[in-house]
Order: C-alpha cells, then sequence, then structure tokens
C-alpha cells in the first residue's frame, strides 16, 4: 500500500509474515522511511498515526493468487486490484492498514492454489476508506482468464469454469468434497479484516 501527501511518502507492506497469520512484529521494515516511528502493531493490524492533517492519496493493492506446479500457472495467475483514492485525514488520527499476501502456492497433483488476500485501509471507527481484492488462485492454467483477477465492483467474479462470484457482502457458493485450494500462503489477513468490517 502506497500512501502520498506533500513532502510525506509511505509504502506499507506485510512485514515480510506468510501463512495465514498476520504480522506479529514491525521489525526494522519501515526504519529510515517517511513513516518510521508512526507504525505500531495489534493483533496482525498496522495502527499509523497520521502526522500531518491535509489531504493524503492512498494506493492499495490486492495480492496476485497462488497458482500451482505447471510451467506457465505463475504468470497467469489472478491479479488482485488496484484502488486509489484522496482522503482527508487529521493529524493524530489513527488509520488501520491490512496488506493482503500471495495466495498459496500448491505442487500437489490435483489441487488448485489459494487466492490473493485483500489489502484494507479503515479509519479507527472501522469506517473504510479503501479496500482492494486479492486475485483468484489457479490450477493448471495456460492463458489468463479475466474471472481470475480481482473486481473492482462490489461482486466478486466468478473465477475460470467456476460459480458465480460473491455479491453485496456475501460470498460465493461454497466449494463441495473434492480437494481444494492448499493455503500455506494464504490471506494474511483473512480473519483479522472480517473482525474489521463486521460492523461495516
Amino acid at each position: 500500500m502506497f500512501l502520498d501527501y506533500v513532502g510525506f511518502n509511505a509504502t506499507f507492506t506485510s512485514l515480510g509474515a506468510r501463512g495465514e497469520e498476520g504480522p506479529t512484529e514491525l521489525g526494522d521494515h519501515y526504519a529510515g522511511q517517511d513513516h518510521d516511528g508512526q507504525v505500531t502493531l495489534s493483533s496482525g493490524i498496522q495502527q499509523w498515526t497520521v502526522p500531518y492533517t491535509g489531504q493524503y492519496r492512498i494506493e492499495a493493492v490486492g495480492s496476485a493468487g497462488g497458482y500451482d506446479g505447471k510451467q506457465n500457472s505463475a504468470q497467469y495467475r489472478g491479479r488482485g486490484a488496484r484502488m486509489v483514492g484522496t482522503f482527508s485525514l487529521s493529524q493524530g488520527e489513527i488509520i488501520q492498514i491490512l496488506v493482503g499476501q500471495e495466495g498459496g502456492i500448491t505442487h500437489r497433483d490435483r489441487r488448485s492454489s489459494g487466492g490473493g488476500g485483500g489489502t484494507f485501509v479503515v479509519r479507527r471507527s472501522n469506517t473504510p476508506l479503501i479496500v482492494a481484492g486479492g486475485g483468484g488462485g489457479l490450477f493448471a492454467v495456460v492463458s489468463r482468464h479475466m474471472g481470475c483477477d480481482a473486481s473492482t465492483s462490489s461482486s466478486g467474479k466468478p473465477g475460470h469454469k467456476s460459480w458465480s462470484g460473491g455479491s453485496n457482502g456475501q460470498g460465493a457458493k461454497i466449494g463441495d468434497e473434492k480437494p481444494s485450494g492448499e493455503s500455506n500462503k494464504e490471506n494474511d489477513i483473512a480473519f483479522i479484516s472480517q473482525k474489521l468490517v463486521a460492523d461495516i
């Protein structure tokens, strides 16, 4: 996630976290950058204290989906959405940030990979500022399928040879009992983001 204000630029990352759990420590990821010393971490959520009152340009990008071990799968995996907006922020305000992670990668036969994690930027009151969905995971593809890229509307896409996507905040159809994705590097914010947006 990229954030821009006159004379102030900040790029937020997943802090090197992998798996389905969010980051557990800041480390020195932001050392020497404009937002150094302005970020704390709580239950995997990055809490950024706004340094100046003004208009901030925020660019959020959802993570790419995973892929399998087939030769061309990596280049055709689902792409995350890119959302950009300008928002009025006040000095001292706390902005909560969740940065999505790349979808799980599988090398098992007949199993799909995990979808990419979405990136969420919300106010302390859980009011969303900007959200960018993650791309879909794939299995044994030989070309790009636009239905696997993240949607920029309020409805999800159907994927490739799959069911319709979710709409109006509701998930898509539940899968059957057949093997699905392996999620060793799945969305690091799935559980946390559900808590954040539960009241929205």
